[in-house]
């Protein structure tokens, strides 16, 4: 049989019972052709879904999993996250500790804002240098 009678065999057995006869030439060029009758079963599988009378379901309480899924995920990635870093945080502490030795062992002063860098001041303090300066005049002394 060629492939095109087989199919319409089958579609009208889907409808109309098959007779003994009809079943086994059917069942042996099945067994000829194995890539048609997967074709076929794919087929069987979709007008079974097609005819199902009750709806598909996710199962008990799916609503509720997957809300509360979504409610903690921003608690999961926390979690991934300091314990990503918890590895690094003795040798963070350790290059810090060293810094501050290092930024003491190169200053001339000894005290907490030369070591943490918070006496020096890139713009002026009072409010005269800022207002007396001239933009045209500093432009023009650049050039």
């Amino acid at each position: 049989m060629k492939p095109q009678e087989l199919e319409d065999l089958y579609i009208r057995s889907l409808d109309i019972p098959m007779t003994n006869v009809e079943k086994e030439n059917f069942m042996n060029e099945l067994h000829a052709h194995p890539e048609f009758a997967k074709q076929l079963a794919m087929h069987k599988k979709v007008r079974d879904l097609a005819e199902a009378k009750t709806p598909a379901s996710f199962g008990p309480y799916f609503a509720s999993k997957l809300m509360h899924k979504i409610e903690n995920t921003g608690v999961v990635i926390d979690r991934q996250i300091f314990s990503f870093f918890k590895r690094f945080q003795l040798a963070a502490l350790g290059m810090i500790v060293a810094l501050i030795i290092l930024n003491v062992a190169l200053t001339d002063q000894v005290s907490l804002p030369s070591i943490l860098g918070l006496d020096r001041t890139a713009t002026p303090t009072t409010e005269e240098a800022v207002a007396s300066f001239d933009f045209f005049e500093s432009l023009n002394e650049n050039l």
